[in-house]
């Protein structure tokens, strides 16, 4: 197969040229729709070239250990995305009737992906119902496609005996994303799902609609609510290490970013705000360095914030001092009124209890000559 690359790019940037300064409308709307079409073949032909180049094992040229190692270090794609492409191009390289549906447009790449993920170590068993499926794939959209593949593969594992646990591991996938934002995602048995939702949604129930604050959507109370387990009714107790400069945590970050340093270690840079709050109630170690490889001095660590100290601010504040918040004290930051890095003494006077949410909310508050106060 010959592609005319230069064809291609021309093609891309007259696209966008007429996107960006061509007549509104239905016009758009028309080219949006050849685009999105036009993607879609482009999909089918990399896949096809995938397959072909992961038969020839072509990756291995470069030393690399695996197709989806390559892909990942050599193409603008992550390690999941990488993953599905191979994955794909193997199955239709190995169910003919299928890549010729795709060849010729009569299935999507997303049908391709969809049905390769569901024919995972059901080969012969896809091969078998491979023409009735896909007429099925020809019918419908990939998000019908989707619940119909999902059926089918559970009526395969039933027929063979094979039930999900066995041939699928649980797995749990944590991805770290900018702004050290962690993406999960994962793989658990019908029965777990269930069980895990099920006390999630316990723990945090629906909230009133009537109450203080808007009612939260499901996503995140099933997210405060996994915290919940993970804290228990402890205090949520950071046991991080973070590294950053002073300059940085101080709010003046060097103009060359490969001067500065603001990451908790092993995870990955964070932004300075999330390391000024954990500063309010964290122990701190002093590392003075020169560059990032000469240690001029190393300080003792000290906690901040004593237990008895703790157990005051509770009796004192009882909750989170927003107004309006009615989060109890065993989940809230003890927090500096004066920043501790603007050298505000560790007190009760100068301590009060905040949400981790309005505890951030307070940080992005302090600008110079800004103080928050608490309620009497």
């Amino acid at each position: 197969m010959t592609i005319g690359f230069g064809t291609l790019a021309d093609a891309v940037a007259r696209s966008l040229a007429e996107a960006r300064s061509g007549p509104p409308g239905g016009i758009r709307s028309d080219l949006l729709l050849e685009l999105l079409a036009a993607r879609e073949r482009l999909d089918a032909a990399i896949v096809a070239v995938a397959a072909e180049w992961d038969r020839e094992r072509s990756w291995e040229h470069d030393g690399a250990r695996s197709p989806v190692a390559w892909l990942a270090h050599r193409a603008a794609l992550t390690h999941q995305d990488a993953s599905s492409l191979v994955r794909t191009a193997r199955f239709i390289r190995s169910c003919p009737p299928t890549a010729d549906a795709l060849d010729v447009g009569e299935i999507t790449a997303a049908h391709a992906a969809i049905a390769a993920r569901a024919a995972a170590a059901r080969a012969t068993q896809y091969r078998e119902h491979e023409t009735v499926i896909l007429g099925v794939a020809r019918s419908l959209p990939p998000a019908g496609f989707r619940s119909v593949m999902q059926y089918w593969r559970a009526c395969a594992d039933d027929v063979t005996g094979a039930g999900p646990e066995a041939e699928d591991a649980e797995s749990l996938v944590v991805s770290v994303t900018f702004g050290g934002v962690g993406h999960i995602e994962g793989r658990l048995g019908p029965c777990a799902t269930k069980a895990l939702l099920d006390r999630l949604d316990a723990l945090e129930p629906p909230d009133p609609a009537d109450g203080s604050r808007p009612p939260r959507p499901q996503a995140r109370r099933r997210a405060a609510a996994l915290m919940r387990l993970v804290h228990g009714d402890a205090p949520p107790a950071i046991g991080l290490d973070v590294v950053v400069d002073s300059a940085t945590l101080a709010g003046r970050p060097p103009p060359d970013p490969t001067k500065g340093c603001c990451e908790l270690v092993g995870h990955g840079p964070v932004p300075p705000l999330l390391v000024r709050t954990l500063a309010c109630d964290a122990a701190i170690a002093r590392v003075v360095m020169r560059g990032r490889s000469e240690v001029l001095d190393l300080g003792r660590r000290t906690r901040l914030v004593t237990p008895a100290l703790r157990r005051g601010l509770v009796r004192r504040d009882r909750k989170c001092v927003e107004a309006g918040c009615d989060v109890p004290a065993h989940w809230c930051d003890a927090h500096h009124i004066i920043p501790w890095t603007h050298h505000g003494p560790t007190s009760l006077d100068n301590l009060e209890l905040r949400c981790r949410r309005h505890h951030v909310a307070a940080h992005r508050r302090l600008e110079p000559g800004f103080r928050t106060r608490r309620l009497e």
